[in-house]
């Protein structure tokens, strides 16, 4: 066997377990494998740390360990696989026992499996086993397995809220680039053996109901040719026997896309409010099945039947906190000793952090320390737009309250907020119970009190709305 035999065994076998090819890295590590290298000459030609070389091939082993059945590691890649070849060679041997003039007729001729490249996918047979094993996992919507940084307390939380507490209706919340895609994406492979039927849709083109559902149930059913009623309560109807039927995991994506802008977190847009009458019969209908909502808020609704000890969760994410130094450290940056500072600075979000290194690199040559003696803090053309679209949704209250609290030095509790406040005090708690839920402010426990402060790149960011306008 040749290392592009390796190459494409491994790569059929995970794209069957994970609907997804081996990326360039993935590549390079059973490559390196076969060639008898170190992860950390691996490392050098994949330009990344010897530890995200090792975290890369650990999650692989892990992958063709299930796929296999047996214990795969570096040392013994090699010959799991050539053992598997040999094993599946000898089942394209088709013994035909003929009872014939009491002779055996055996047809040796063995198939070849198909080579594939890595921009295609596998080609598929047309037995039962295929077709249910393609239908089974629906993942065309969903982003790509990448790498993933240390949550795994939170991962773990979420396997055992659905495999073992029934966990019907899962929220997961954060601002754009805490990670909520994928943390779910990379909950799947931990608990996709659980499920009959695997189906991620992104809602970013804000798609009506009726679309959404008809989508879900022909994929459930296995079905296109359903007539669909144009009445959404029997659309739901169906809907939820097929939850019942089958063990499901539903994911929607950019949940966000279909609550309204200029108004408290929460609320739907004009003509999307029976997403509303959805969630609520998943989550409290009873049935096997778990539907997972990605958003940058939670809908309104949600917080209404959401209870630590019910089939309805969320989880709102916030940064990585030391997790987050390995993003610092495949980007290269120096004095580490400043890394805990640009980290709470960027509230550990792995998307802003990304984006200021990049600036650290290209204008400070890496030094973190340099750039944290700028002061304020630089907020950059690519980070801007994404706070802007945050702050855009805001209703007018919401700006209100976050504009004063942009001005405070220290952190302030309610009732000294309220103090300097002007307006209806229902509404100012209403807004600061909403940015809340838009991760927008941050609640701490201070001398026991509750204070609530805004994160300092959002408090230059407003600042700087203030200044222009």
């Amino acid at each position: 066997m040749d290392v592009q035999e390796l190459l494409r065994l491994a790569d059929g076998l995970v794209f069957t377990k994970t609907g997804k090819h081996l990326d360039d890295r993935q590549q390079a590590v059973v490559r390196g494998t076969w060639q008898g290298k170190r992860y950390s000459e691996i490392s050098k030609e994949v330009h990344c740390t010897e530890r995200h070389v090792r975290n890369i091939a650990s999650k692989l082993w892990q992958t063709l360990s299930e796929i296999l059945d047996e214990d795969v590691m570096k040392s013994n890649l090699r010959s799991t696989i050539e053992r598997y070849e040999i094993s599946q060679s000898s089942n394209f041997v088709n013994f035909n026992l003929v009872q014939n003039k009491g002779s055996i007729n055996v047809c040796t001729e063995a198939s070849q499996p198909p080579k594939t490249s890595q921009n295609s996918p596998p080609t598929q047979t047309s037995t039962k086993d295929d077709t249910e094993q393609k239908l089974r996992l629906d993942l065309r919507d969903a982003p790509e397995l990448k790498t993933f940084y240390n949550c795994t307390s939170q991962l773990t939380a979420l396997e055992n809220s659905i495999a073992h507490q029934n966990c019907r209706l899962l929220t997961i919340t954060g601002m754009a680039g805490t990670g909520k895609s994928a943390i779910a994406r990379n909950l799947i492979p931990q608990i996709q053996t659980q499920f009959d039927r695997i189906i991620w849709r992104s809602l970013r083109t804000s798609p009506p109901l009726e679309t959404t559902l008809k989508n879900i149930i022909q994929f459930l059913c296995d079905r296109t040719d359903i007539n669909f009623s144009t009445n959404t309560d029997d659309q739901l109807s169906i809907l939820i026997e097929g939850l019942r039927e089958n063990r499901c995991l539903i994911i929607l994506d950019d949940v966000q896309q279909i609550l309204s802008s200029g108004q408290l977190a929460g609320n739907y847009k004009p003509g999307y409010e029976n997403y509303g009458t959805l969630f609520k019969l998943i989550g409290e209908i009873p049935h096997n099945s778990c539907l997972i909502l990605n958003s940058w808020e939670p809908p309104s609704d949600i917080i209404t039947f959401t209870d630590d000890n019910s089939a309805v969760r969320l989880l709102q994410l916030t940064g990585l906190g030391e997790a987050a130094k390995e993003i610092l450290r495949e980007k290269g940056l120096l004095d580490e000793e400043t890394w805990p500072e640009l980290i709470n600075l960027y509230q550990g979000n792995p998307l802003w952090l990304k984006l200021v290194a990049q600036t650290i690199n290209n204008l400070f040559g890496g030094r973190v320390s340099q750039y944290l003696s700028y002061q304020p803090v630089f907020l950059g053309d690519e980070l801007t737009p994404i706070l802007q679209q945050h702050y855009q949704r805001l209703s007018e209250i919401e700006k209100q309250a976050i504009s004063q609290l942009s001005n405070e030095i220290e952190p302030v509790s309610f009732p000294q907020f309220m103090a300097k406040s002007q307006g209806s005090q229902r509404e100012l708690c209403q807004a600061i119970q909403s940015l809340a839920r838009r991760g927008m402010i941050e609640k701490l426990s201070y001398e026991s009190e509750t204070v609530f402060t805004i994160p300092p790149v959002l408090k230059q960011y407003v600042k700087l709305v203030a200044e222009e306008s």
